[in-house]
């Protein structure tokens, strides 16, 4: 938590986050699913992130452990730590309170259908649109690799939601 709140303070965007990796795919290489890494180059910006558009091909890069791989391959000291561009993340995320709130918060959760997935992304991508967000390397965090107790994903929440913002 301290790291990631100290980035939120240095980084000054809507959100940072370290993405859990998964630590029995270290044998795993995946460079397809890495080629789209960018470092954040000075201040962490505003992104629209959609599918199909320009920064929606990140989202491989938080699969099997492809973020230890780069960490890696960055030679990063300790304690030193770089910020990235991402699509979303799908855990360990520290918010600007103040951001999260002004792009919205969750305030659409009780638009969601019961079967829906995905309300962490467009929560992000809400608050990227204004505040921007970033990644952090080393991630950090440890995904436990068990089962996701969401197997229904045909209803994501952006569909829902941005379409209906957009009729």
């Amino acid at each position: 938590m301290a790291r990631l709140s100290g980035a939120l303070d240095e980084l000054a965007c809507g959100f940072v986050g370290m993405a859990p990796q998964g630590l029995s795919y270290l044998n795993d290489r995946r460079p397809e699913q890495t080629a789209n890494f960018e470092a954040w180059e000075g201040q962490v910006g505003a992104e629209r992130i959609r599918p199909g558009a320009p920064g929606f091909d990140r989202w491989p890069l938080h699969s099997a452990a492809n973020l230890s791989h780069l960490s890696a391959e960055l030679s990063l000291q300790p304690g030193q730590w770089v910020p990235y561009r991402v699509a979303w993340l799908g855990g360990c995320v520290l918010y600007r309170r103040e951001a999260l709130n002004d792009a919205g918060g969750f305030t659409f959760w009780a638009d969601l259908p019961a079967d829906h997935a995905g309300e962490d992304v467009l929560a992000q991508w809400q608050v990227m649109e204004r505040f921007g967000g970033a990644g952090i390397l080393p991630s950090g965090a440890v995904h436990l690799e068990s089962p996701t107790t969401v197997t229904d994903r045909r209803v994501e929440a952006y569909d829902v939601v941005l379409n209906r913002e957009s009729a």
